[in-house]
């Protein structure tokens, strides 16, 4: 992979990687050491912070993280091409911490489907009166819309199918980006638990690309909550585990 991101045109300043445009069909990503969380500010004034793969707000740099993230993401993009389920990669450059990829369109203003294998984060806030910590979940499937200002909301299937709004998503297409997270999330879980690891929850960022649906984005730390020994890890320490498992 020869493209530079120096050379390019930059399209995009993401919360933990950057997007070039190669040409018509390809971009590239560039990985940063940033994640994401929340600020919390405590009664005596001090902030604590709460790492969160699911949050909108970078909230500090792990040296080194850039490129961890990047390592698993070729190890399971490779993974999931094996299994036969559609991404987008194709090629990386771990010098330039840098991925290529195939350009894929927006569902709607952008879509995440996120594969939840027991209760934690957003979905106990929501629902609390419905849902508890650490709950087990039967292959809990759901949609977020991208949209940091609106903190991502769930959308429902009958939204997405709906004429009167596209409909953004077919019946079918909808059927096919479930299937396609749900096979992605359990290849990822099964993978984990041989390194004594279990997955919590996993978010995938979907796309189009003629029509059929495809992940894109990265695999990574970054998207996914994991506990081992039922301690819930740290990215830095999960992004180590992640990036050995080649």
């Amino acid at each position: 992979m020869k493209a530079k991101k120096e050379l390019l045109k930059l399209l995009y300043v993401g919360k933990t990687k950057d997007v070039y445009q190669v040409d018509e069909t390809t971009l590239l990503l560039h990985t940063k050491d940033t994640i994401t969380g929340w600020k919390i500010k405590k009664s005596d004034g001090s902030v604590e912070i709460v790492e969160d793969p699911g949050a909108n707000e970078v909230v500090g740099e792990i040296s080194g993280i850039g490129l961890k993230n990047l390592i698993s993401s070729v190890i399971y993009f490779t993974k999931l091409n094996n299994a036969g389920i559609s991404n987008h990669f194709l090629d990386a450059d771990l010098t330039e911490k840098s991925m290529l990829v195939r350009k894929a369109n927006s569902i709607g203003a952008g879509l995440e489907c996120i594969v939840r294998f027991k209760a934690m984060g957003s979905i106990v806030r929501t629902y609390p009166d419905y849902v508890t910590q650490g709950q087990k979940l039967n292959d809990f499937f759901e949609v977020t819309t991208k949209n940091d200002f609106a903190g991502d909301p769930r959308i429902s299937r009958e939204f997405l199918t709906n004429p009167d709004f596209g409909p953004i998503l077919t019946d079918s297409q909808y059927e096919e980006m479930k299937s396609i997270a749900l096979s992605a999330a359990k290849i990822i879980r099964d993978e984990l638990i041989l390194s004594d690891c279990e997955l919590i929850d996993i978010k995938f960022e979907v796309g189009l690309q003629n029509n059929q649906i495809i992940l894109i984005d990265e695999i990574s730390a970054g998207i996914m909550r994991v506990n081992k020994n039922n301690v819930l890890l740290s990215e830095e320490d999960l992004a180590e585990i992640l990036a050995q498992k080649r």
